[in-house]
């Protein structure tokens, strides 16, 4: 699978995320008046909504790597994160409405056309940032966590914008909020897998064996390379290499490849090596997988 493939799953599962989200989302409006307070209201659609958004982003490791093991691991993650994000975010832009509301003029144009959206899409960033997060949470990968982070509040603010503005620029559209849930899923998707692939260090693609054309997008600070699944980068198709064969680290913004299990031959441009730093261009060998290194 090419990081192209990668990003279009990724955007596929945001546009999903939204479709699901939506018929939830209806049904707690519908119950709004028997929630004991509109605080409560607000956490529960607020933490419906990111339970959902996360278990469908959880499972985009597990897809495009297509490890069927990290997928039920990633919706459980996805969907505690999601759950406490969404309410945070709900009850943080409604925190957000009193104090924009308490600085500006209290016209029903002003908040209804500026004061109401905006908060509501800093609640939406909120909910972003924790449903960014989740890969990187399941990983413990600092780095990743980072790129959700800001891949999650930059997409779940304009996402969230798109959202609210959906429904007062098409109020007799039955469907505008459906619209704007998916573009707010796939505003989160989008800015993840640019932030993404903007703060990697490149791309490996295999060029032998039965995982030919697979690309792993080079996006930890350390990422191991082996035969098991749980490897950042796995290859368990090739039975000559071990559980954890070598491993990649991100030192002073290079990358080094250093082979963990020496008896089995490492090689960088037909030079046997113990530990290398890389640049673009390079050909690996690592047992019997033959990988290529390049810049995207």
């Amino acid at each position: 699978m090419t990081t192209l493939v990668r990003r279009l799953i990724i955007l596929a599962l945001g546009i999903l995320a939204g479709v699901c989200v939506w018929p939830a989302a209806e049904l707690v409006l519908t119950l709004q008046a028997g929630f004991p307070s509109y605080l409560a209201f607000l956490a529960v659609l607020g933490a419906l909504v990111g339970m959902l958004m996360g278990v469908f982003f959880g499972t985009a490791e597990g897809i495009t790597s297509r490890i069927k093991a990290r997928i039920p691991n990633g919706m459980l993650l996805g969907a505690l994160v999601g759950l406490i994000g969404g309410a945070v975010g709900a009850l943080a832009g409604q925190a957000a409405l009193w104090i924009i509301g308490g600085m500006v003029l209290r016209s029903y144009a002003n908040i209804q056309w500026v004061v109401l959206p905006v908060s509501r899409s800093l609640g939406w960033a909120v909910l972003g940032i924790f449903v960014g997060a989740v890969e990187g949470i399941r990983a413990a990968s600092p780095k990743k966590i980072l790129v959700g982070i800001i891949g999650g509040l930059i997409g779940g603010l304009v996402g969230g914008a798109a959202l609210e503005y959906s429904r007062l620029l098409m109020p007799h559209i039955v469907f505008s909020r459906l619209i704007g849930l998916v573009i707010l899923g796939l505003a989160i998707a989008f800015f993840y897998a640019l932030i993404e692939q903007g703060m990697s260090f490149g791309v490996l693609r295999i060029l032998t064996g039965d995982l030919k054309g697979k690309e792993f997008l080079i996006n930890q600070g350390r990422m191991r390379i082996g035969s098991s699944r749980r490897a950042e980068i796995a290859l368990p198709a090739y039975d000559d290499l071990a559980a954890v064969q070598a491993q990649l680290r991100i030192k002073g913004g290079e990358v080094y490849l250093t082979n963990l299990e020496p008896a089995v031959q490492l090689t960088v441009n037909e030079r046997r090596v113990q530990e290398q730093k890389l640049k673009l261009g390079d050909v690996i060998k690592l047992g019997s997988a033959k990988i290529f290194y390049k810049y995207q």
